[in-house]
């Protein structure tokens, strides 16, 4: 009876713990992360991407880039006020946020994949820095893109930099 109370305990670790790192892991990526955003960014740079999206192909038919002070974004814990100029439209707002993280396969390893969510106006993805493990902590430098939810429409990159 013992010895089985052993394996019990044994197979309770085995299977517990890379859980429990698993799910430590994500909590603590995603705290850098929401810490990493508050603050104030400057919007650098703009990209407007029309064309055909489909989910493995993008046909791009028009391409235009616009670049220097266009704007700011200002995370606080539980709004962001945003000001910028995308083709001379002025997107200007005080708004809730979230940002979510999913840890998805890439090869042999699972990367974050993060989304920022501002209430209901944007939905992007999240790149901090060059991706690398961290990279999301303590970030100065982050684009954000939000790719048309059908076939045809405006893909959106937008570079911040912290200030």
């Amino acid at each position: 009876m013992n010895f089985s109370m052993d394996l019990k305990n044994i197979i309770f670790i085995i299977i517990f713990f890379p859980i429990a790192f698993q799910l430590a892991s994500c909590t603590k990526d995603q705290v850098q992360a929401e810490n990493s955003l508050e603050g104030i960014w400057e919007v650098t740079l703009i990209r407007s991407n029309y064309g055909m999206f489909s989910e493995t192909v993008f046909n791009a038919t028009e391409s235009i880039e616009e670049s220097g002070e266009l704007g700011t974004f200002n995370f606080m814990e539980d709004v962001v006020q945003y000001s910028f100029t995308r083709n001379d439209t002025l997107f200007n707002e005080t708004s809730s946020w979230r940002i979510d993280l999913e840890k998805v396969n890439s090869g042999f390893t699972r990367v974050n994949e993060f989304t920022l969510d501002i209430e209901d106006q944007f939905l992007f993805d999240v790149r901090f820095e060059d991706e690398t493990s961290n990279a999301e902590k303590d970030a100065k430098n982050v684009s954000l893109t939000q790719i048309p939810q059908d076939n045809s429409g405006i893909l959106i990159e937008i570079i911040l930099e912290k200030r």
